[in-house]
């Protein structure tokens, strides 16, 4: 009783402490408020979000309040960054910083499980700052995971991917969106899968801008026909034999069984080894043993086994065979798709009754509308269906840009893997742009089959061989079709003065007088030695500032030779005379008798002349270049001929035939010159 009342006592004294420091609080509060009433929610002694008051057996008990959407977004947090992690295994192996951002998602499991279970466990944690700190978490779990699935992409701040080992439907995707020209070229490669990028031209630190056509190497897996170090396989057995062809890809190994004494199902003979191609022929020699066993074979499922292995097995159990090939939706190409002879059915060795075997060559593949699809669309498809693609570009103002103008193969019909899809990709309406140089010009309007025309004028202001003006202007659209017209500059007009009749040097003066250039030749003539007898352009003549005129000089009279033989035939003639005119009947003979003709002079074909055609021989003018090659090798007879077409206005079509040639002076030659 007295240890009760102890208790009582201790309870109410507990009691009356708790209620003398309430009125002690409330009574400071009111001196500091100027006494006014004291306002008890204010008291932060007792925080009414986090916990309630309750009245147990007259003691007060705090009970913190629930928070059900902190506690959801908490939970999404943690399940978020599992999900980003597994989806970083599953999809990350595809890009080039793969284990940076493994080991960032497992470092985010980690801190996001450790700010759970703080949120969770802390009693005076602040609702506002954790459900913050668990949304940021939250979007950026989510944001990771949808960029290495690429179902969204980061910018790549003006400066190129590094796209080696990536799949070829990123680099396409990437060109579409930076509007760059990709251009492929497949190699083979044990290294890389196939579809992948191998290599390409810019580095990752070049700029985007900089960049208008990116240049990439894709792998189409394994080459055949790559050089490798075959061992000495005597004495293997059948599976290590299987295990290497298949695994170093050789494509044409022959195998089979002979009766004999060695191991069964080893090699005992082989046709090569040591360096040599993968496609190179290989024979195997096999040893069936020395009984053979003739009971018949319960036959194995061959389906899904490759073409060398299935027909390995059936020499190996001397089973005849045939071989068919057919599409197949489900088997892989080049394994076995079906057999004619059930598993496990019992088939006799050697029998005339072939067992079929049906190898793959992949699903049948239906090319669909490929002009409705976009690059990134076509080379899923392409990957997918294991085809190789080409892509080139063509502008068209028919057809939007990057969408397909045309492809090698239309809706419906039917192709294998492996086979070449080549399109064309629209860039939009040709839109005349600024060329520096005519090269230049060229070039582009070559490249993309634009048709152009040139003309040539004089120009006072634009040097020669310079584009006086194209005929649209830079941003005009050009239309399907349309030509574009170049104005190319011949340089200044000048008038050919008559120098015929005059000096060397007064020849020099008047052509330099008016900007013409020149060269001499001689021949002989009656006139006095370098005297103008001839220049290559007529007087009067309008030609290019610079345009070189041949001139030539008189050599002199040319020494004459008297052959002995003509004064011997007048000689002789006196002599005849005179013996006629003493024979009477020889007088009457000489007379009827006619004439004998002069010998016809034959050409001296020993003669030749070396003929170069220098740069100051051709002319813009056709009529010029052909008379300045004349006049520059008087002794070989020329024609000039005029086509349409050759590498430029007044350049020699045929000058392999004339150039840098000893041509005789008894032929006479062609040349070849192009007039427009």
């Amino acid at each position: 009783m007295g240890q009760k009342n102890y208790k009582n006592n201790n309870y109410k004294k507990n009691n009356n402490t708790n209620h003398t420091n309430y009125q002690r609080r409330e009574y400071q509060n009111r001196s500091k408020n100027n006494y006014q009433k004291y306002d008890k929610s204010k008291d932060t002694t007792y925080p009414k979000d986090e916990v309630k008051i309750e009245k147990v057996g007259g003691v007060n008990l705090r009970k913190e309040k629930k928070h059900p959407v902190l506690n959801f977004f908490l939970f999404l947090t943690l399940l978020s960054s599992l999900v980003y992690f597994f989806i970083t295994l599953s999809f990350g192996q595809n890009h080039s910083n793969f284990f940076t951002t493994l080991i960032s998602s497992i470092v985010l499991v980690f801190f996001s499980i450790l700010f759970v279970s703080i949120c969770i466990t802390n009693p005076n944690r602040k609702k506002g700052s954790m459900f913050l700190g668990s949304f940021f978490l939250l979007l950026f779990n989510v944001f990771g995971s949808l960029t290495l699935t690429n179902i969204i992409t980061i910018p790549s701040f003006g400066y190129l991917e590094d796209f080696t080992g990536k799949s070829l439907t990123d680099v396409v995707s990437w060109a579409s969106k930076n509007n760059v020209t990709l251009v492929q070229d497949y190699e083979y490669s044990d290294m890389v899968p196939a579809y992948s990028i191998i290599s390409q031209n810019y580095d990752s630190n070049s700029k985007i801008k900089d960049i208008s056509e990116l240049e990439v190497a894709v792998s189409e897996g394994p080459n055949p026909d790559k050089e490798i170090i075959v061992p000495d396989m005597d004495g293997w057995d059948s599976e290590r034999v299987i295990r290497y062809v298949e695994d170093n890809y050789l494509t044409n190994v022959e195998v089979e069984f002979v009766e004999s004494d060695k191991a069964k199902d080893t090699v005992i003979e082989q046709s090569a080894s040591g360096s040599m191609k993968r496609s190179a022929e290989m024979k195997l020699t096999f040893s069936l043993g020395e009984e053979l066993d003739n009971s018949d074979v319960s036959i194995s499922d061959l389906t899904g086994k490759s073409e060398f292995e299935a027909v390995f097995y059936l020499k190996q159990h001397r089973i005849s065979y045939d071989i068919e090939r057919d599409f197949s939706n489900k088997i892989e190409r080049g394994k076995v798709s079906n057999q004619s002879i059930e598993a496990g059915d019992m088939v006799p060795v050697n029998s005339e009754n072939h067992l079929v075997l049906t190898i793959s060559k992949g699903k049948s593949i239906k090319v669909p509308n490929l002009k409705k699809m976009t690059m990134v669309e076509i080379t899923e498809w392409i990957i997918e269906n294991k085809l190789k693609l080409e892509f080139s570009d063509q502008y068209d103002d028919s057809v939007k840009e990057n969408q397909v103008i045309d492809a090698n193969y239309h809706k419906g019909d039917e192709v294998e893997q492996g086979t070449v899809i080549k399109v064309v990709i629209s860039k939009g309406s040709l839109v005349m742009r600024e060329f520096k140089t005519l090269e230049e010009f060229r070039s582009w309007a070559d490249k993309y089959g634009i048709s152009y025309e040139e003309k040539h004028e004089f120009s006072e202001d634009v040097p020669q061989g310079e584009v006086i003006s194209y005929s649209y202007q830079k941003g005009d659209v050009i239309k399907n079709g349309d030509s574009i017209l170049v104005t190319i500059s011949d340089g200044k007009e000048r008038k050919v003065p008559d120098i015929i009749g005059m000096s060397k040097k007064e020849a020099i003066d008047a052509l330099e007088k008016v900007g013409l250039n020149y060269n001499f030749v001689m021949q002989n003539s009656t006139k006095e030695k370098n005297t103008v007898i001839k220049q290559s352009i007529s007087a009067g003549s309008t030609v290019s500032d610079g345009t070189t005129i041949t001139v030539t000089l008189s050599n002199g009279k040319k020494t004459e030779y008297r052959e002995e033989s003509h004064s011997s035939s007048s000689n002789s003639g006196s002599s005849n005379s005179s013996s006629s005119s003493n024979n009477g009947s020889g007088s009457n003979s000489n007379n009827n008798s006619s004439p004998t003709p002069n010998p016809t002079p034959s050409c001296d074909r020993s003669k030749t002349t070396m003929v170069y055609i220098y740069d100051e021989l051709i002319s813009s003018n056709p009529a010029t270049t052909c008379s300045n090659i004349k006049a520059a090798y008087p002794n070989v007879q020329f024609t000039c001929q005029y086509v349409s077409s050759g590498p430029g206005v007044g350049l020699l079509v045929n000058s392999g035939e004339i150039d840098a040639h000893a041509l005789n002076h008894c032929d006479t030659y062609t040349l070849k010159i192009q007039q427009n």
